[in-house]
């Protein structure tokens, strides 16, 4: 009997501590799974920082909600090999992926390539943020450069391809060498107008994203340089905002009647001639605008929000029309 007993305990035993490893390995297993069944819209962007230890890698990814436990996922990476092998840098993590998945994204010694495109017109503080978003640089890195000289202008609109988590000397120099190639040429045919000639240029990428009628607005905007009239360029206010919040999401919508009293040297309302540098970075077809612009009767224009179309006038009474038709309309 008392064997009975005896074994019967060992079985309870066993059992109990069968089912405790499987409800354990359970466990461990289901916080190894991925968050979210379905990939996000926006992958989060995750930043392993030079000199950071395992557990304060894994602490930040389950912060972020990437991961289900910081405590399966440190012992994961110590039991994989993991733990000591995570590389600084900038990563797109999904909470549909799983632990391994992330692991295996942090660990990888294998710097990435991205495609980015920057479109004509982009100010600095615009390409930041688009290379930032790439991963190729962190938000700001570009525009603190910036600090240490004009790069306004020089930014030269392109398609490149970078390396993720560059350095931003070697990213400024790429931009600057496609603008030594491509729109320096055109801009030494006339060495001693070149500057004015870059800024009108980047003006005009602004004002008329398109190429067709950039080379009438180049020529309205020479002609009101000539006659001693404002420029009124609603485009110098917006980038005065950039300057003012360089990781804002400033553009042309919504600008008020303080906007156009903010007493900077961009402020085409209030000052007379050119701003004191580009307020973006053009192309081809701008440069060569403001390089060779066309004569016209005009001295006012304006863009139709519905079409786009650009709206020309010889006349401030005909601009005024054209306010009221075009714009107090939509």
């Amino acid at each position: 009997m008392l064997r009975e007993r005896l074994l019967s305990r060992r079985f309870l035993v066993g059992a109990a501590a069968t089912i405790a490893v499987v409800g354990i390995a359970s466990r461990f297993l289901y916080d190894l799974a991925p968050v979210a069944a379905v990939a996000a819209a926006q992958p989060t962007v995750f930043e392993v920082k030079k000199g950071e230890g395992f557990r304060t890698v894994v602490d930040g990814l389950a912060s972020a909600g990437i991961v289900r436990s910081s405590f399966a996922t440190a012992t994961f990476a110590v039991i994989t090999g993991r733990a000591f092998d995570m590389q600084p840098g900038l990563y797109h993590l999904d909470p549909s992926m799983s632990t391994w998945q992330v692991l295996n994204v942090i660990t990888s010694r294998a710097a990435s390539q991205v495609v980015v495109t920057i479109p004509e017109g982009a100010n600095l503080y615009q390409i930041d943020a688009i290379l930032a978003s790439a991963l190729v640089i962190r938000r700001g890195d570009l525009v603190n450069f910036h600090d240490d000289g004009n790069l306004e202008g020089k930014l030269f609109p392109d398609t490149y391809q970078f390396f993720t988590d560059s350095n931003v000397k070697d990213v400024v120099q790429k931009f600057l060498d496609d603008f030594n190639a491509k729109a320096a040429p055109l801009l030494a045919a006339d060495p001693k107008n070149a500057a004015d000639d870059l800024v009108v240029a980047s003006l005009v990428a602004k004002e008329v994203p398109g190429p067709s009628d950039q080379e009438i607005v180049a020529g309205i905007i020479w002609k009101r340089l000539r006659a001693g009239m404002l420029l009124d360029i609603d485009a110098t206010i917006c980038y005065i905002k950039f300057m003012e919040s360089p990781t804002s999401t400033a553009n042309c919508d919504g600008l008020n009647k303080l906007d156009y009293k903010v007493n900077s040297p961009y402020n085409t309302y209030l000052h007379q001639g050119l701003p004191p540098g580009p307020i973006g970075n053009p192309g081809i077809t701008a440069i060569n605008a403001a390089i060779s612009p066309q004569s016209s009767p005009y001295y006012y224009y304006l863009s139709d929000p519905a079409t786009g179309k650009t709206i020309f006038a010889k006349t401030l009474d005909e601009q005024n029309r054209n306010r009221v038709k075009y714009l107090q309309s939509n």
